[in-house]
């Protein structure tokens, strides 16, 4: 399992503060991450400690989202209806949890703040905030089964996280 950022965020600040979640992530639970730039608008990602690789909008949704019916279940919506607006593509910002596809990925830019009720769950920032604290609050570490930060186990595979 990873973590994938699609960069660079609209938002500088939200941007940077992405990135060092994803070090911290990486830092303090030996996760994977890795980033793929789209749409480089603050200069070269350096010193990050996980892959960082360059790809048009256009291939990455066709391969990580269009007819991704795994990321269609976890976002409960069709990934067309999130990230595909009148033709136009907007990945850029958003983050994933990948195993051999993508399994999850936010579906709200930066994060809550202004999204409204609800609106936690969706963001990239707060989902990698509440990971960088402890993973099991979002996701298991062992299946990349979402979770609700309310478990002692996971329930798609019996881990416990410690």
């Amino acid at each position: 399992m990873k973590i994938r950022y699609y960069a660079d965020a609209d938002i500088q600040e939200w941007h940077d503060h992405t990135l060092r979640l994803l070090r911290t992530v990486h830092n303090n639970h030996d996760i994977l991450v890795e980033i793929v730039q789209i749409d480089e608008q603050y200069g070269p990602i350096t010193n990050f400690p996980g892959e960082v690789r360059s790809s048009t909008p256009e291939d990455v949704y066709e391969r990580d989202f269009k007819q991704n019916r795994d990321l269609a279940a976890n976002i409960s919506r069709p990934p067309s209806k999130v990230y595909k607006f009148e033709g136009d593509i907007d990945i850029a910002g958003h983050v994933a949890v990948v195993t051999d596809d993508v399994q999850w990925a936010s579906t709200l830019q930066g994060d809550a703040y202004g999204h409204g009720t609800g609106a936690k769950d969706k963001t990239p920032i707060d989902f990698l905030a509440d990971v960088s604290e402890s993973p099991s609050n979002r996701i298991c570490i062992e299946c990349a089964h979402l979770l609700d930060g309310d478990e002692t186990f996971c329930p798609a595979c019996g881990f416990e996280p410690q």
